[in-house]
């Protein structure tokens, strides 16, 4: 019978294989330090988030012009004014306040409504504020856009019940552009700020300010992103899959960057260049947020990054290669591959759709033919879904040796024939796929030759005679 025929015959149960490994810790989410567990709720110790002072002069109203009233804020309301001659103001009736300013706002009654205008000539992203909202009254914040027949349209409103801050924000072309207050209930005479600011160096995620306009990721996201200001908040939100129990995060970012997670009750905090589970519950929103230290602000061109996956969505490993860079003979057949200490493999795991899954639980083995464990060694796979390692085998005793000679023919002194004892056992080499509870979702495996010893027990090469001319076969 031959060597690959021999490997045939005796092809292992893979079903039924127990492959002992041990993993490297991974951190929970519930170990962070900052963090306590009560009645199984996640709690973070950490101050509450304070907006920075307004970093602009705030302008007296009566340096601005009176305004009109934009009668009930409602998109179907149009103002008849010319746009082809007219200013924002003028279409609108809102006076003109550029961004990057803010002005003192005060409503005598009930129902009032303030408004200011501005022609934007560059794509930015609007942050419209107004803050120290008196208390016991209720003001409802509005952005709309300006358009060319002079309806309005809705951007985004900020109508917090008795807020002392309402902001609106969104990422806007050229275009006119209009921020409104509305006295909903009662009014009083101290003064709130209203204004508004552009931050041009916003990223492709924008505008995500707040939870109401959070980007959605999908079940396999890889983020990246700023912050365009020292206010600026990214909202995210994750769907886990039905019958999904954990996500696995890695958040890339230097010590400027905060990424949090909403624990039920507080943020969360993860830790930087780390991978972490994330235990779970089918069907339910993880909602995150990146922001920057408040001890160390980052410059609008730093960036941060994060990867979320479903480590158990893998249905395969793909991409598979196993090499072996020990000096061995090779001579037992050329299709097979040798190895005696060391078994290097690489692969991707992918989901039903061919699509990498990054951080999936593997598990590479090699196995004898009579089951005995030569190596194991498990691994998470990267933020690609791809991994690569090489697996120490133990030493063997063998089950069969064979006599080859080297593919060296008339050899000479530098390059002789060799004749070569080699002792070996069959063996199989492994890739599984496991779930996060370490149950095997998928096994690949082929075969290869575990050497046990190599010996050369023959040397012989042809050198020529010159005493009796000719050539002679020179055997040690």
């Amino acid at each position: 019978m031959s060597i690959l025929a021999s490997f045939t015959a005796s092809a292992i149960d893979q079903h039924n294989l127990q492959i002992e490994t041990n993993f490297k810790p991974q951190l929970k989410i519930e170990d962070i330090a900052s963090a306590v567990q009560q009645d199984g709720t996640l709690n973070e110790v950490y101050p509450n988030l304070e907006r920075q002072p307004l970093s602009v002069q705030v302008q007296d109203p009566k340096q601005i012009k009176a305004q009109l009233q934009l009668g009930q804020l409602n998109t179907a309301q149009t103002l008849t004014t010319s746009t082809t001659t007219s200013t924002p103001a003028q279409r609108s009736g809102c006076p003109n306040l550029d961004l990057n300013n803010a002005v003192y706002t005060a409503f005598t009654a009930q129902g009032q409504i303030q408004c200011y205008s501005v022609d934007v000539t560059t794509a930015t992203k609007i942050e419209g504020v107004m803050v120290n909202i008196p208390a016991n009254v209720d003001y409802n914040l509005f952005l709309f856009k300006l358009e060319d027949d002079n309806s309005l349209t809705p951007l985004d409103v900020s109508n917090q019940a008795n807020a002392v801050n309402e902001q609106v924000f969104y990422k806007v072309d050229p275009g006119a552009y209009i921020l409104a207050a509305e006295s909903t209930q009662w009014a009083a005479a101290d003064n709130a700020i209203m204004g508004w600011f552009s931050h041009p160096d916003f990223d492709a995620n924008e505008s995500n300010d707040k939870l109401s306009q959070a980007t959605v990721l999908s079940p396999i996201a890889t983020v990246q992103g700023n912050i365009d200001n020292q206010n600026d908040l990214d909202f995210f939100t994750y769907q886990t899959a039905a019958n999904q129990s954990q996500v696995k995060l890695n958040f890339s970012a230097s010590n400027q960057f905060i990424l949090e997670i909403w624990g039920g009750s507080s943020w969360l905090q993860a830790p930087n260049n780390q991978l972490v589970n994330l235990n779970t519950t089918g069907n339910s929103t993880v909602v995150l947020r990146a922001r920057a230290n408040p001890t160390s602000q980052p410059p609008v061109s730093a960036q941060y990054a994060f990867t979320l996956s479903n480590p158990d969505a893998g249905v395969k490993i793909s991409n598979t290669r196993v090499w072996n860079n020990e000096n061995l003979t090779n001579l037992l057949s050329p299709s097979l591959l040798e190895a005696h200490n060391k078994l290097g493999m690489s692969g991707t795991v992918v989901d039903a759709a061919g699509a990498a899954v990054p951080f999936a639980q593997v598990v590479l083995a090699a196995v004898s033919h009579q089951g005995q464990n030569l190596g194991a060694q498990g691994l998470v796979a990267d933020s690609q879904g791809q991994f690569s390692t090489t697996i120490d085998l133990i030493d063997c005793a063998g089950v069969d040796t064979v006599n080859r000679r080297n593919r060296s023919y008339r050899g000479t002194p530098t390059n002789p024939e060799m004749w070569w004892d080699i002792t070996y056992q069959f063996a199989q080499y492994l890739f599984i796929l496991q779930d996060s509870g370490g149950t095997n979702q998928y096994v690949f495996n082929h075969n290869f030759a575990h050497i046990c010893k190599e010996r050369i027990t023959k040397t012989c090469y042809w050198q020529r005679d010159y005493i009796n001319g000719g050539e002679e076969y020179k055997c040690f």
